[in-house]
């Protein structure tokens, strides 16, 4: 019974995942289909980059909740250990690793979507606030220091992985989960998981690096597409 209502957590996470803020958002408000723009691409930084910070931070904003939703669900509203935990393994992050896979492939857009980016953050900061927050600080800072949203994404990304690795000799920074043992093993789940995620949001960005390779990627502050 357990691992039937665990699978239809999963479906419901993937459901939520596969919302496509990036593609509603331009089409409710600008009424265009952000897949024929800019990149292309279905995620906050190509709406961004074609309509600016204005409806792209909603979007990012956005993507993080349905990252971060799934899990809280589970973890903090719920609080069944029966979602959370099987066989001492917290497997809290496998919600939020489902919300990024429905993010790259919507069921509601011809399974196409973005690049997992602010999805990921999301499920981060569900698991823990203080490395998905610095994640954050970290995209930032590189993003503008370089003016490449794309290295910015890929350091962050990098950069919270090796954070929560590191994070397993500070038990600290970990946040309490129905009460097990803060250690690799009850944890083993959930950075895993995480790696997986952010090596997966790494390969989503191999057109990016081909793009700086050429010398084509689009900078921050870029003239960008006028749309009216």
């Amino acid at each position: 019974m357990q691992f039937l209502w665990i699978g239809l957590f999963i479906i419901g996470s993937y459901l939520i995942g596969a919302i496509p803020f990036g593609y509603i958002i331009p089409k409710i408000f600008k009424g265009i289909d952000i897949r024929e723009h800019g990149s292309k691409n279905v995620g906050s930084t190509n709406v961004i980059r074609v309509l600016g910070p204005k409806y792209g931070i909603p979007t990012f904003l956005l993507d993080c909740f349905k990252g971060a939703l799934p899990i809280i669900i589970a973890r903090y509203i719920l609080g069944y250990p029966e979602l959370n935990v099987v066989s001492g393994y917290d497997i809290s992050i496998v919600y939020g690793a489902f919300a990024a896979v429905g993010h790259i492939k919507s069921i509601y857009i011809g399974f196409k979507g973005g690049k997992a980016v602010a999805t990921g953050v999301g499920a981060i900061i569900a698991i823990n606030p203080i490395i998905g927050l610095l994640g954050i600080a970290i995209f930032f800072i590189v993003a503008f220091s370089t003016k490449y949203v794309s290295i910015g994404s890929v350091v962050a990304t990098f950069m919270v992985g090796v954070m929560m690795w590191v994070g397993i000799l500070i038990p600290e920074l970990w946040i309490p989960t129905q009460n097990l043992e803060l250690n690799y093993q009850s944890q083993a789940v959930n950075l895993t998981v995480i790696t997986l995620i952010i090596f997966t949001v790494i390969f989503m960005h191999k057109k990016n690096f081909i793009r700086l390779k050429n010398g084509t990627e689009n900078k921050i502050g870029q003239k960008k597409q006028k749309i009216t």
